[in-house]
């Protein structure tokens, strides 16, 4: 096993899966895992299938189990979750937290959260109804109740022995309030760091106050870049109803953008305001590529030019060959991307994720296949077209799988921006595959 404690945490990830597939073919145990940072068990998690995952959530403690799903993106977290046996599900429940409750409210059992309420304080309880009255994209959904108001003539020492008295409540930001206006907010490691004397006016941190009812997406351009603090004082109406953590915010911005992100390390060519010649230029280059791929993908044709002369059906259904291959494989490109985007996808992991796109591939393939072969026989009335397109698609659909799960990685190795450049090739593949695989086999059944 590499030592991976010398390594930087971006480099940790393909180690740590390169580890845990070797441990696991090898039935060696992956206790060890159980003592890993919540983020790079996330970061596991989530670059491996779900018989590794399995395998992971056994070892991890059920006390680590909350902050590592709420490192997980959300559709993750669900499936993980719902993999859980009965008796690792009771064990996790022990554990969660108020805020966990909130955030996965929508994939806990049926009843759980009814009864989480029975056996917490009225004013918790109250609160996580107020909570989940919102909607899952508003602010007021994720404010926390850690939060103590002050004024700005209060002392350091004041507000210490404030929460020394509130042994049973977990505070995390002080917020300093002059008459109804709300002036900023003051960190915990700010009243324990100053003297007793300080007033609050001299150490308090200005601070953007955010609307219950507001969407939570549209609270990201109020992050301070100087990371002066890690919540927001939260409104309703003009009471204060809670504190909003950055870090929800920047996860639920992470959802959205992994929509459209390219990893940080692969050299992207392209932004929204390149100047015009050079992108035009860029461009132009990839435009160039194409023709030449393009002209690759003729060629095959023009191979069976006799067949397509003799059999005019195999002209009109190569489109059809065309497209079903062109889409599945931006499917899996797509899938790549975002992997490398979260640099998930790694060397060490490729093979899993190739075998998973195979699988897909080839149900996708025979179920689609049969529906267009079916419709073919029905317009053409012939078995032999009808088996052919069958064939053409299962098998340019398994192209398209390997491929696009290939191209991109390869590319990124290369430094060459996939999301520019992966869809050239990738239509050149299924193209040139799916074209040859028809008009072959419709050289040799229907000549």
């Amino acid at each position: 096993m590499v030592d991976s404690q010398t390594l930087s945490t971006q480099d940790r990830v393909p180690v740590l899966i390169s580890d845990l597939i070797r441990a696991v073919e090898s039935t060696e145990s992956i206790d060890y895992l159980s003592e890993y940072p919540e983020n790079e068990l996330a970061s596991l998690i989530e670059s491996v299938n779900i018989n590794y995952r399995k395998k992971i959530i056994d070892v991890i403690p059920p006390v680590k189990y909350w902050s590592i799903i709420n490192l997980l993106q959300y559709e993750t977290a669900k499936h993980v979750h719902k993999t859980l046996t009965g008796s690792q599900r009771e064990e996790r429940l022990e554990c969660i937290t108020e805020p966990d409750v909130i955030m996965f409210a929508e994939f806990l059992p049926d009843g759980f959260v009814d009864d989480y309420l029975l056996r917490i304080s009225t004013d918790d309880a109250v609160f996580i109804q107020q909570a989940l009255s919102y909607d899952e994209n508003l602010v007021g959904r994720y404010a926390e109740p850690s939060f103590l108001i002050a004024s700005t003539n209060n002392s350091v020492g004041g507000i210490r022995k404030e929460i020394a008295k509130r042994k049973e409540e977990t505070i995390k930001v002080v917020i300093i309030r002059d008459n109804s206006e709300i002036m900023g907010i003051v960190n915990i490691e700010s009243i324990l760091k100053f003297e007793s004397i300080v007033k609050l006016k001299d150490i308090v941190i200005s601070s953007s106050v955010i609307d219950a009812n507001e969407d939570i997406y549209e609270v990201g351009n109020q992050i301070p870049h100087d990371g002066s603090t890690n919540y927001f004082p939260v409104v309703a109406g003009k009471k204060i109803v809670g504190v909003l953590p950055i870090s929800v915010v920047l996860m639920h911005l992470k959802e959205v953008g992994l929509k459209a992100v390219v990893a940080e390390n692969v050299k992207s060519e392209e932004d929204l305001f390149t100047p015009l010649l050079l992108a035009t230029r860029l461009r132009a280059l990839w435009l160039f590529i194409n023709l030449f791929t393009a002209f690759a993908a003729s060629a095959i044709i023009g191979l069976f030019d006799n067949v397509v002369e003799q059999v005019v059906a195999l002209a009109v259904l190569m489109p059809v060959v065309a497209s079903m291959g062109g889409i599945a494989g931006s499917q899996t490109l797509a899938v790549s991307i975002r992997g490398i985007a979260l640099n998930h996808l790694h060397q060490s992991n490729i093979k899993l994720l190739v075998n998973k796109e195979l699988k897909i591939a080839a149900i996708n393939g025979f179920v689609m296949g049969a529906l267009i072969s079916s419709i073919v026989y029905f317009i053409f009335d012939s078995m032999g077209l009808a088996l052919i397109i069958f064939c053409a698609i299962l098998v340019n659909n398994l192209a398209a799988a390997v491929s696009g799960t290939l191209i991109p990685f390869k590319l990124k190795q290369k430094n060459i921006d996939p999301a520019v450049a992966g869809s050239v090739i990738l239509t050149t593949v299924t193209d040139v595959i799916g074209f040859f695989v028809f008009l072959g086999l419709g050289a040799i059944f229907l000549i």
